[in-house]
């Protein structure tokens, strides 16, 4: 699979599963369209990147990631 085709599937498998985003009511058209611009946006993947680094530097530990946390 080529990462173009993980990506649509991992956020299409959220958008379409995840508990809090179901509340939205998002239609098969709506989820696409997201994909589609997420896919291109760096706004997107500069608040993913955040989520992602702070949630490893809180949680990594369980994950079996040990890191040091910088000041």
């Amino acid at each position: 699979m080529n990462p173009r085709q993980a990506f649509r599937g991992f956020m299409r498998f959220h958008l379409e599963n995840g508990e809090g985003i179901t509340e939205l009511g998002l239609n098969r058209e709506d989820i696409e369209n997201f994909i589609a611009h997420a896919e291109g946006d760096r706004f997107f993947y500069d608040r993913l990147d955040d989520f992602l680094k702070e949630f490893i530097e809180i949680h990594g530990e369980s994950y079996g990631i040990d890191i040091t946390l910088e000041d």
